[in-house]
């Protein structure tokens, strides 16, 4: 069986890859959590076929002693999260504009007193 390990292609002590499927994650939610690891990295995303890209991450500080291994592990649960955000994001946008419209649309006060 495949491990994470087996998925992270490094090409050196600073720089390594991974494939990521974008049939399975969108590629908001990969960019998204690029954004969230370029403290440490410099990152680029390119697409490598109709459903893949590939993310390459290469150390701003070459003297760092991050393991970059560890880190794409953690950028890869980072997309996950992402991509779960975009889809309740998805899921619940009607409701949380019903709730919205609702919250500021406009109220009859003399009603709202009388019912009182």
């Amino acid at each position: 069986m495949k491990t994470i390990s087996d998925s992270i292609s490094i090409t050196n002590a600073n720089t390594a890859n991974i494939i990521i499927n974008t049939s399975l994650y969108d590629i908001e939610a990969i960019n998204s959590a690029c954004y969230a690891f370029t403290s440490n990295y410099h990152i680029l995303v390119n697409r490598v076929n109709d459903t893949t890209v590939k993310v390459i991450f290469e150390l701003k500080n070459k003297s760092s002693r991050r393991n970059i291994s560890e880190d794409i592990k953690d950028f890869l649960n980072s997309v996950i999260d992402y991509q779960v955000r975009l889809r309740l994001e998805q899921t619940n946008s009607k409701i949380r504009d019903l709730i919205v419209k609702h919250a500021f649309s406009p109220i009859d006060l003399k009603k709202e007193i009388e019912s009182l």
